[in-house]
């Protein structure tokens, strides 16, 4: 009767396939905003499902799929953010992270200076998000970029729904002095 039950649990859990194509858009926004890069998102993102499949079948059938696979992700992105800056210390001159360039702004109600100072706030703030510690920066985009909740990015970090709490916080109020600092200098010019 047991071996029966176990096999019935089987057949109701979906296939790797399945998984895959439910869940990967969330993990797959969820690199591209943590890495802001094309190509380590596409990387991380064939690494978290590399690792999951491997582990997938050890998986209980009452697991959250999504809380687990995107704490695969958070994993890697941690180990990615790690590697990345171990390289930052060996060159000296990193290529920074490249901004996505909008198209040029044309016709005669086009407001160029309030173009260039949203580009700069936004250059502001994603250079802001790369220098946050690892816990706050995954928090953060969690929170304000994949619209999760804090008991599931807490799951995610590993930390308490406290905690995860006090990480996106510290971020904002880093983000916000930041901000206060660009703009008092900006009306100084």
């Amino acid at each position: 009767m047991l071996a029966m039950s176990a096999v019935q649990q089987q057949d109701e859990r979906l296939s790797f396939t399945e998984v895959i194509t439910v869940h990967q858009k969330a993990v797959y926004s969820y690199l591209l905003r943590f890495t802001r890069n094309l190509h380590d998102a596409q990387d991380l993102f064939q690494e978290t499902f590399l690792r999951a499949h491997r582990a997938y079948a050890a998986l209980p059938t009452d697991a959250d799929l999504r809380a687990w696979l995107m704490r695969i992700a958070v994993n890697l992105s941690k180990n990615y953010l790690r590697d990345r800056q171990r390289r930052a210390r060996v060159l000296v001159n990193e290529e920074q992270g490249d901004l996505p360039v909008s198209a040029p702004v044309t016709g005669a109600s086009a407001d160029t200076e309030s173009t260039m100072i949203a580009r700069e706030t936004a250059r502001t703030l994603l250079a802001t998000i790369e220098t946050l510690p690892f816990h706050q920066r995954a928090a953060l985009v969690q929170r304000q970029f994949e619209a999760l909740d804090y008991p599931t990015i807490a799951v995610n970090l590993g930390c308490s729904q406290e905690s995860a709490r006090a990480h996106v916080y510290q971020a904002l109020r880093k983000l916000r002095l930041v901000l206060a600092h660009a703009d008092s200098e900006a009306k100084e010019v």
